[in-house]
């Protein structure tokens, strides 16, 4: 016996000569050629076929016997073929061949049946039944093995609901409104508006909704203005008598009053600051009433170079001086211009101070007693005015937001709910518009796809929208999302299909057939000559396992078909040896095959006339008996 091991390890030049012993022990033929040209380009190129590699490694480095199981269940080629990737057996009827096939076809595993005759594979297919029949083919698919791969995996995770992806159409992700959008939009449909049961809340975001943008940004800033001056009012100290004194400002009511008081008591302020540093003024009498005329006639008098005297005194002087009389300037009676100047001035202040009083009075507003009443004063009118101003602004634009508004701002209070209002939509939006919006986008969404191919997701998110349920909606997203992704997989899988009935129509209907049936497997039968495999060897990943018939009669050159898959088992049947050379038996005893022998254990007895018999190595012939 020819020792063909791999004698320089497992790189690729050593498993390029093992190949070359291996063809050297038997005939030379086209398709030996071709399949050792094959090989070696698949070698050195690094695509090192499984069998193959699994043969080399078997031989290199022998593995003791697996010992058998010691459970009940007897052994059978299927459970021997999911632990050894070598098998031989012998004995086995065409029945039981059949069983076998069938079996290895339940789990899945895509089988190539050969020999040296192709009409010996073709009688065995002609004995399946019809259910395993219809996994028969005599070519292996055209599809990539990758693409096969996936077939057969998309079928496996088959479901119901994934099977009727192809009778639905989903909405493309970009139709559907984002989750936030529709999140804020629901916040803002289940918001409740301060003042909702005032009029103005009812009335003014359907008003607002129709204007320009522009328009609608000019009324907005004017109820933010009023917000603004109003909350300055209602949290001045002086609120108590301010209000009312502006809320008769908005009326129209005292407004001369009101702006008198403001400029008056602004000179008088003004009057107080300058007059701060000047000599005390003290009144030692009772003034007349033409006392500033007098005053003031006699100082313009001084000013203009006149001058007093004792003697023929001008008559400014002798009008002036009764009143003079009453006044100390600096603790003296005034005699210098600067002393008439300053009882003037003390005067206008005094004048001013009264006229201040009166129109207090009248404003029902406190009257201040000193300078930092006066500022305080003069500071909280500011702050009504502003405010009153405001809110005529606003009561303008809101009488003109459309031809005969229903909306009046009749005083303060309803000034500052209109502006809320206002501020409310323009930073919110309208709880009615948010969920006329979601009714919008509910019917939209509803009629993108014909209801009867309508998908339930597609369902749960429009009822969704429609009951203003942003959490639903989410989900409803994330479930179309992986209601997509099944429609693509059962695209794929109804491409594949169509792909795979144009080369193996019955193969692919049994496959579909069987989609999602849990346990099963998607196997095939290919039924070949070995001459035929050996011409075009199928790419890598095309078959789990080559069963090689006729085994007893093949010279060692035959293992070049563990280059069709990672597992061979070699059946011996009633054939006769026909070679003196290395068999194919002999390597794989030598590569500790695992060897079964069939329940019938069919022996053909040898005649003077035939061929030496198979021999069953003794080593091996034992294991696996039954």
């Amino acid at each position: 016996m020819l020792d063909v091991r791999v004698s320089d390890g497992l790189d690729q030049e050593s498993l390029v000569a093992f190949t070359d012993r291996l063809a050297a022990t038997g005939r030379a033929g086209a398709a030996l050629r071709a399949a050792r040209t094959r090989i070696a380009e698949d070698v050195r190129a690094g695509r090192i076929p499984a069998g193959l590699r699994r043969l080399a490694l078997s031989l290199n480095t022998p593995l003791p016997p697996r010992p058998r199981r010691s459970d009940d269940e007897p052994e059978t080629p299927a459970s021997v073929v999911a632990e050894e990737g070598l098998v031989v057996l012998s004995g086995a009827s065409d029945d039981e061949l059949v069983e076998a096939l069938g079996a290895l076809l339940g789990r899945g595993m895509r089988v190539v049946v050969t020999a040296a005759d192709p009409g010996v594979p073709r009688a065995l297919r002609g004995r399946l039944p019809a259910a395993l029949a219809a996994y028969a083919v005599e070519e292996l698919p055209s599809l990539d093995p990758a693409e096969l791969r996936r077939l057969r995996r998309l079928l496996a995770t088959s479901t119901p609901d994934r099977r009727i992806r192809g009778r639905q159409e989903l909405p493309a992700a970009d139709v559907l409104p984002a989750r936030e959008d529709i999140a804020g939009c629901c916040a803002r449909a289940a918001r409740t508006v301060d003042g909702a049961d005032a009029e103005e809340a009812r009335v003014l975001p359907s008003l607002l909704r129709d204007l320009d943008a522009e328009r609608r940004a000019a009324v907005t800033a004017v109820g933010r203005c009023v917000g603004r001056t109003v909350g300055g009012l209602n949290a001045s100290p002086h609120v108590g008598w301010l209000r009312p004194a502006v809320y008769q400002l908005v009326h129209n009511v005292h407004r001369a009053e009101y702006e008198q008081l403001q400029s008056l008591a602004a000179q008088q302020r003004d009057g107080l600051e300058r007059f701060s540093g000047g000599p005390e003024v003290v009144e030692t009498g009772p003034v007349p009433d033409d006392a500033v005329v007098v005053v003031r006639e006699y100082l313009y008098f001084l000013t203009e170079g006149g001058r007093s005297r004792s003697y023929f005194r001008p008559a400014a002087q002798r009008e002036a001086q009764p009143v003079l009389s009453r006044f100390r300037v600096g603790g003296a009676v005034p005699q210098s211009a600067q002393d008439v100047g300053a009882v003037a001035f003390h005067l206008d202040l005094a004048g001013r101070h009264h006229e201040i009083e009166r129109l207090c009075q009248v404003l029902a507003i406190p009257t201040p007693h000193g300078p930092n009443d006066l500022r305080e004063l003069i500071d909280a009118l500011d702050v009504g005015a502003a405010a009153a101003r405001s809110v005529g602004a606003l009561r303008h634009d809101v009488l003109f937001l459309q031809q005969g508004s229903p909306v009046v701002v009749p005083d303060l209070t309803a000034a500052e709910r209109v502006a809320r209002a206002i501020v409310d939509y323009d930073e919110h939006g309208d709880p009615a518009e948010a969920a006329d919006e979601l009714d919008r986008q509910a019917d939209e969404l509803a009629v993108v796809v014909p209801a009867r191919a309508m998908a339930p997701e597609h369902e749960r998110a429009v009822a969704a929208l429609r009951a203003h349920d942003a959490d639903a909606y989410g989900e409803a997203l994330d479930e179309l999302e992986a209601a997509r992704r099944d429609a693509a997989d059962q695209h794929a899988c109804d491409e594949l299909l169509a792909r795979l009935r144009t080369d193996a129509p019955a193969l692919s209907d049994a496959w579909a057939a069987a989609s999602g049936a849990r346990g099963g497997g998607y196997g095939l039968l290919c039924f070949a000559g070995s001459d035929t495999l050996l011409s075009a060897l199928p790419a890598a990943d095309s078959a789990d396992l080559v069963v090689v018939l006729g085994a007893g009669a093949l010279s060692a050159d035959a293992l070049l078909l563990t280059a069709v898959a990672p597992r061979m088992v070699a059946v011996v049947g009633e054939e006769r040896r026909a070679t003196s050379g290395t068999t194919l038996l002999e390597v794989l005893n030598q590569a500790s095959a695992r060897f079964l022998r069939g329940r019938t254990g069919v022996v053909q007895e040898a005649t003077a006339d035939d061929a030496d018999p198979v021999a069953i190595p003794a080593q091996n012939s034992a294991r696996g008996e039954d």
